[in-house]
């Protein structure tokens, strides 16, 4: 179990099937894991990397990342969980300039 605070609430999480590591995100993104024995927080934030709209699982050790949008710097990055190396994929232009919806494609 972790402590965290983010600004306006939390907008997605994600709880890894083995219990290894569990991801919330929201302004920033914040890592909790275990793997070798060892408990450890991380925080991710930077002026590019802030406003996570959605999380999925590619596989046990790799997480994507969807930030808002209607960001600025909207983009898809991936975070590998184990060594905790973030990179940017893409940009994600698609919904820029076009009214809100729940439902995103990515």
């Amino acid at each position: 179990m972790f402590t965290d605070s983010f600004y306006g609430g939390p907008s997605c999480t994600l709880i890894d099937p083995n219990n290894k590591y569990a991801i919330v995100a929201g302004k920033h993104l914040t890592l909790w894991d275990c793997y070798e024995g060892n408990n450890k927080l991380t925080k991710f934030e930077t002026e590019q990397f802030c406003w996570i709209e959605r999380l999925r699982l590619i596989n046990e050790n790799t997480i994507q990342i969807l930030l808002d949008p209607w960001f600025q710097y909207s983009a898809i990055w991936e975070l590998t969980v184990s060594n905790k190396s973030l990179f940017k994929i893409s940009d994600f232009i698609k919904y820029k300039n076009l009214p809100y919806t729940d439902n995103i494609v990515w």
